[in-house]
């Protein structure tokens, strides 16, 4: 197996980045749904803040001001966000898809976290461009389906730089590859396997619909 994405445990990276650099240190209340990545997100949340110096609690605040970040399925991030006044900065998983705006009354303002947003890549060293992709596409996809072309795309050029398909040989090639897709930076941990180059993006909800905040 070779992963594509960026592991679970550092989802919430550009969110704890974005109140550090505005030097806000208001607690950090995060919610945990039901679920093994909802519990990898959280965790690898609250590790992040608490890196970063901000306090973090997994119980309602009793602070007067604090920030919500949400790790749940798509309805229990939805069921948090709709039903939570938050003083401060909201963040949830599920507004890092366009699905999100359709599901809350009222968007605007939530933070988002995802594997991909138009614009958010480098330049494509293999596979097709981004834009190539979207204007095939038909339309702004959300980060799944470029997650899927990349991945597509990663397979056959680890075959080609393997000669074939044999697995321990694809996995030569993964492992010392270091490259770019319309999905953004490529690049495994050959010890662990693990996905080290690719990172999520922040998105916040305006008017409009969703736009890169980073």
């Amino acid at each position: 197996m070779v992963p594509v994405l960026t592991p679970a445990s550092r989802y919430a990276e550009p969110f704890v980045r974005h109140l550090v650099r505005g030097g806000d240190s208001r607690p950090l209340w995060i919610v945990q749904g039901t679920g093994r990545f909802a519990r990898e997100v959280a965790l690898g949340a609250e590790r992040r803040a608490r890196i970063a110096g901000l306090p973090v609690t997994r119980q309602r605040p009793r602070d007067p001001s604090w920030h919500l970040f949400s790790a749940g399925s798509f309805d229990e991030d939805v069921t948090t966000v709709t039903h939570t006044k938050v003083p401060g900065a909201v963040c949830a998983v599920a507004a890092g898809v366009r699905a999100f705006g359709e599901s809350v009354p009222d968007p605007r303002g939530v933070y988002g976290v995802g594997q991909w947003f138009p614009g958010s890549g480098a330049e494509a060293a293999i596979g097709c461009a981004e834009a190539d992709f979207v204007a095939a596409y038909g339309g702004p996809p959300d980060y799944p389906a470029v997650q899927a072309a990349a991945a597509a795309i990663l397979a056959v050029h680890c075959a080609e730089l393997a000669g074939g398909t044999a697995p321990d040989d694809l996995w030569r090639a993964a492992a010392r590859l270091r490259t770019t897709t319309l999905y953004g930076a490529f690049a495994l941990d050959p010890g662990t396997g693990v996905q080290t180059g690719h990172r999520t993006v922040l998105t916040r909800w305006e008017p409009g619909g969703p736009v890169s905040y980073e």
